[in-house]
């Protein structure tokens, strides 16, 4: 159920929730802005960037915010660290071509992936500089962790492959094939799937996490680009770019139970930790919308 729309800079792209479920971090992709949407004053402020910002991750603390940079024509490829409480910038790392969505490792450390050097980076969150490099196939969009910390998997665009990778020798375990063109990833609460969203295909496919098996394949809107999983595990939240909507999948039977309009040409959603709003940027339509999840 839609509850509102926010209007919000240019080209909203990546978006996070703070833990505290008050504030909204946006990536505006068609300025060098990343606003902070205060949730129940919709007050908006904003941190500058050197460069365009496209994704976003939080640490666990909600302390640090992580932002993939880069510009058209594929100069500018960085990641911007910024003080939440401050609301500064506190570094800009020199990264590989076109950084697509940071993920925060359950160690704190910043998994980057690189999209344009078929390699995900990988950043110290003290330092913040870069720890070490794992070789993936061209080219990583997305990267998940399971619960328990052991295992990432990297969504391999143009490769039509997901790696699974061993976190801790950062080993890759396996690549192994998807439909086609995997955008991004969502892992289940429990551990035991993994949702995978077929951009070129407009299907969304669960495999499970521990032998990689195909378990449903969903047809849902048009070019569907992000997932989330709601805080229970039931349902898989998808956004779709190109049918300006987002499909309610039932992880149990594999079936889309709804299908909800949204703003135009809708990017990323994130869920906020208290499982109660799932927020999806509009990048044409330039607002936020709000949806309940559930009946409260």
């Amino acid at each position: 159920m839609v509850l509102e729309q926010i209007k919000l800079g240019r080209e909203p792209e990546g978006i996070a929730v703070s833990p505290d479920n008050r504030t909204l971090y946006v990536a505006d992709q068609d300025s060098k802005d990343v606003h902070f949407v205060d949730v129940r004053s919709k007050q908006v402020s904003a941190v500058k960037v050197p460069n365009t910002p496209r994704f976003l991750a939080l640490s666990a603390d909600g302390s640090r915010l992580y932002v993939s940079l880069f510009e058209d024509d594929f100069t500018g490829n960085g990641m911007a660290v910024i003080d939440t409480a401050g609301k500064s910038l506190v570094k800009t790392i020199r990264t590989g071509p076109r950084p697509f969505e940071p993920a925060v490792a359950p160690d704190g450390r910043v998994w980057l992936p690189i999209h344009n050097g078929a390699r995900v980076e990988i950043y110290d969150d003290k330092t913040l500089t870069e720890a070490a490099r794992i070789s993936v196939p061209p080219n990583p969009h997305w990267i998940v962790f399971t619960p328990d910390g052991k295992t990432a998997f990297t969504a391999n665009h143009e490769s039509n492959q997901i790696s699974v990778v061993n976190v801790a020798d950062r080993l890759v375990l396996k690549n192994f094939k998807v439909g086609k063109s995997p955008h991004a990833l969502a892992v289940t609460p429990d551990g035991a799937n993994l949702v995978v969203t077929n951009y070129d295909l407009d299907t969304v496919e669960v495999y499970d996490t521990g032998n990689q098996r195909l378990v449903h394949k969903v047809n849902v809107g048009k070019e569907p680009q992000a997932v989330m999983i709601s805080s229970d595990g039931k349902h898989a939240y998808i956004v779709n770019e190109g049918s300006d909507n987002m499909s309610v999948i039932d992880l149990k039977t594999g079936k889309v139970v709804s299908v909800v309009n949204v703003g135009d040409s809708p990017r990323v959603n994130a869920l906020s930790p208290d499982g109660l709003r799932l927020y999806v940027t509009d990048g044409r339509g330039k607002t936020v919308t709000v949806l309940r999840t559930t009946e409260e």
